[in-house]
């Protein structure tokens, strides 16, 4: 009886249990266990980009679907996905080991990382899109404020007019014309955009987490502009309370209805 107790003991302290995958040489957190370690920056990431795409596509409801009545928000829309879309990386240079190495992903690019075509996704929209569309929207302001203003802010606006200081109907006119065929280019590079962060959640080390987000909180039904609508008119507000200017109650009814605008609703 003692022997058998004996083998029995002896058994069960040599069961090992494996609870993180064999590797050889350096593994990254997320390799090392069959969930992904992601912090709660890597999740601020695709939210971020849902407001660079929702607040682009609410500025192109102005400019291509002749939506009149978000008109109030249409440059602020197109500033909030500027700013928004340069502090993107941040969530993800601040969850590096070595944020200093970033640069690599853009000086030595490699087409079979999912990251580094993240990288030309990510600069194709921030300089052929959000940045020429402002450009063309602004440049008569910057052409008038240079005549207005001196000091730093003249030499930053005559930087900006990039030479171009034609204000007549035609140079205006082509303006225009040029921003409508760019808003209509960004709309599918909005939705590039926000669709790639999707990709790599949804095909790479956190496909069981968000595979089981999705199924749970219908994330992914869930339009880019959703997110968008509510921070737009959050500013929106903001800003009118500081210019001590009246709130446009219908501007605000037609962000909030497309704040409920879900497929299957």
């Amino acid at each position: 009886m003692a022997a058998e107790l004996t083998n029995l003991v002896a058994t069960v302290t040599n069961v090992v249990v494996e609870t993180i995958p064999h590797f050889e040489g350096y593994a990254y957190p997320n390799e090392a266990t069959a969930e992904p370690l992601w912090s709660v920056l890597i999740v601020v990431y695709p939210y971020i980009t849902g407001l660079v795409a929702g607040a682009f596509i609410m500025a192109s409801l102005v400019r291509v679907f002749n939506v009149k009545a978000l008109e109030p928000v249409y440059r602020l829309s197109l500033l909030t996905a500027l700013a928004f879309l340069l502090c993107a990386p941040l969530p993800l240079l601040f969850h590096l080991g070595h944020p200093e190495r970033c640069y690599q992903v853009m000086m030595t690019p490699h087409l079979t990382s999912p990251m580094a075509i993240f990288g030309f996704v990510y600069a194709w929209y921030l300089m052929a899109v959000l940045l020429l569309e402002l450009w063309f929207d602004y440049r008569q302001d910057f052409v008038e404020w240079s005549k207005t203003e001196s000091g730093f802010r003249g030499i930053l606006y005559r930087a900006f007019m990039l030479g171009v200081t034609d204000e007549s109907e035609k140079a205006v006119a082509l303006d225009m014309k040029v921003g409508w065929i760019i808003s209509i280019v960004g709309i599918p590079s909005a939705f590039l955009l926000h669709g790639y962060v999707g990709f790599h959640f949804r095909f790479h080390q956190g496909q069981p987490l968000v595979g089981q987000r999705a199924h749970a909180d219908h994330l992914y039904p869930c339009p880019p502009w959703s997110p968008a609508s509510p921070c737009a008119s959050s500013i929106y507000m903001v800003l009118s309370w500081i210019r001590r200017r009246s709130i446009n109650m219908r501007c605000l009814d037609v962000m909030g209805m497309f704040l409920f605008l879900r497929p299957g609703h």
